[in-house]
């Protein structure tokens, strides 16, 4: 996605960070800052089955403590 907006065929949603360089240079310009929606820390999404998989419900344990050890922003 950043790729095309890079490139002027579209607009890309992702999140600030990934895209702060081509921000600061002036290669990319927010679009509607007032209307986009601020959302910190960090979102996982996956199937919700009664019974995952050992690895995802493994790993989804170790990006909650992950996510639990850094200081806010």
């Amino acid at each position: 996605m950043v790729e095309a907006a890079l490139a002027g065929i579209g607009i890309a949603w992702v999140p600030e960070d990934q895209v702060a360089e081509h921000l600061a240079s002036g290669r990319l310009i927010p679009l509607l800052p007032g209307w986009s929606p601020s959302f910190p820390g960090l979102c996982l999404y996956y199937p919700a089955n009664r019974h995952p998989p050992s690895a995802l419900r493994l790993f989804a344990q170790a990006v909650r403590e992950w996510a639990s050890r850094r200081p806010a922003l």
